[in-house]
């Protein structure tokens, strides 16, 4: 059974004066994994105890309303982040959870150590300035204020945080950036200066196919019918590790029919590397995907020689599909060239089809 002083009755104990005009006070919040006291203290400044009194009073139940019933609620925002990487780790791609440990890590130092109970969106958003005065992208600064809301969120579930703050701070608004991507000219003249290069074939898939880079190092002959035409994506890997992985959504499984000249050059590189059905399309000497760096150094060596402006190899994808608007294809087929759910493809490439006409108002 707690003693009185445990269960924060004593007020004399609770409340001790540090000075003139100064007061400790002390309130207990219970025991933590290992059965240690968890205590709160702080000074309070004021002439009277009676003062001093009043404030430990409403302290304490804000306290306590912030710990929630959980005894696992009496921990830092670092221990929190710790156990949500635990919870959540077969729940995503190996990719995924590098990344999210990648920013956990980045973010300990600035709010790991700030208790729970004393969570408040006052407190984060002063820790979280430090990341203006950081020479970071808009863009990394909003993940790591998104990767701390769905942290402090999974704790609000699960009672270990009593309150949602998150919703008082606004992130950094990013500024939106519109990328240089190929127009049809230009990839005509980058498709002709592949050639002269050793992985001009996985290159051009992703520049003819609006392929995800995975999809075609996950590529496998047996999703390949050579006789038919086409090419089936039903699996990836993950570019990074080369480790294999599903699609990225269910809307990536989709058929592909390609055109003679690319269906030649597979049936050539299928016979000069005498693969067995199961084996991937593109592979190193070591049995394994192609390597992602290989296809980006050949990328920029082919950028360079063509004149071409620089573009990020996943830009290869978005020129496809902005090439297809261009020549009038629907969303929605370009939905389904390029593996994604229509209401992506509009929010990426609608501005490309919003037009009017004010005659229309006249008439």
């Amino acid at each position: 059974m707690s003693s009185p002083q445990e269960r924060g009755v004593n007020q004399n104990m609770s409340v001790k004066q540090r000075a003139e005009n100064s007061w400790t006070i002390v309130i207990y919040l219970g025991r933590d994994e290992n059965g240690e006291k968890i205590n709160h203290c702080e000074t309070y400044y004021a002439r009277r105890k009676r003062d001093a009194l009043e404030y430990e009073a409403q302290l304490k139940k804000t306290l306590k309303e912030r710990m929630g019933s959980s005894k696992a609620s009496a921990q830092t925002v670092g221990q929190l982040a710790e156990r949500w990487l635990k919870a959540i780790r077969k729940q995503i791609d190996e990719a995924t959870y590098e990344t999210y440990t990648k920013q956990v890590k980045r973010i300990n130092p600035v709010v790991g150590d700030i208790k729970l109970y004393l969570l408040t969106a006052e407190l984060l958003e002063e820790r979280l300035s430090i990341f203006d005065e950081e020479k970071l992208s808009p863009r990394t600064v909003k993940n790591y204020y998104s990767i701390i809301r769905t942290i402090i969120n999974w704790g609000d579930v699960r009672d270990e945080k009593g309150n949602s703050i998150m919703a008082k701070i606004k992130p950094p608004k990013i500024q939106r950036l519109k990328r240089k991507v190929l127009v049809q000219y230009q990839l005509n003249i980058f498709i002709e200066t592949a050639k002269l290069y050793k992985h001009y074939l996985p290159l051009r898939l992703l520049a003819l196919g609006g392929f995800r880079v995975g999809e075609v190092l996950g590529l496998r002959w047996n999703n390949l019918d050579l006789e038919k035409g086409y090419l089936k994506v039903v699996e990836s890997v993950n570019s990074r590790t080369r480790n294999e992985k599903e699609t990225k959504t269910a809307n990536s499984e989709r058929t592909i029919l390609l055109d003679s000249e690319t269906l030649d050059l597979l049936a050539k590189h299928k016979n000069e590397t005498c693969k067995a059905e199961y084996d991937f399309v593109f592979q190193s000497d070591d049995g394994e995907p192609l390597r992602h760096q290989v296809l980006f150094r050949t990328k920029q060596r082919i950028l360079k020689r063509a004149g071409l402006h620089n573009i990020r190899i996943h830009d290869l994808r978005h020129g496809a599909g902005s090439i297809l608007l261009d020549k009038g294809e629907s969303l929605l087929y370009v939905a389904g060239f390029l593996g994604q759910n229509p209401a992506t493809t509009a929010g990426i490439y609608g501005h490309a089809t919003r037009e009017g006409d004010t005659s229309k108002l006249l008439e």
